[in-house]
């Protein structure tokens, strides 16, 4: 009687300590392309397109960010969601992809460049000239 006692108060210790943890964890996935346009007119909408990936079916919820960073200079990076409960996961053995496209809107003339943060390292800059 008492071993059982002792394994359902284990039991019902292991339930509650995996619902406090938080499983989820925000991350960079990688940029598989960016299409950014060489030269757009002033007022014009410059679509971007990005597609983004995730190794495997443990990430969900991707999604990019266009952020400018100092004028005439933006960084693009991706991210998503990374849910694992137990320090070893079975984590399903697919690629999760991501497509957009954002609308740049120029605010005035000259050359903008565009940091693309392709995989954690490896940054390619781009260029898009607004006549």
């Amino acid at each position: 009687m008492m071993k059982r006692a002792v394994l359902l108060l284990l039991s019902f210790l292991l339930i509650f300590s995996c619902e406090k943890r938080d499983c989820t964890r925000k991350g960079m996935v990688q940029i598989d392309e960016a299409i950014i346009p060489g030269t757009v007119l002033f007022n014009d909408v410059a679509h971007i397109e990005v597609r983004a990936s995730a190794p495997d079916g443990c990430w969900s919820n991707l999604y990019v960010v266009l952020e400018e960073t100092e004028p005439f200079s933006y960084s693009l990076k991706a991210y998503g969601t990374f849910t694992c409960c137990y320090d070893v996961c079975a984590c399903p053995a697919i690629m999760i992809r991501h497509d957009t496209i954002i609308d740049f809107t120029p605010a005035q003339k000259g050359t903008y460049y565009f940091h693309v943060t392709h995989f954690w390292d490896d940054v390619d800059i781009d260029t898009m000239i607004v006549r």
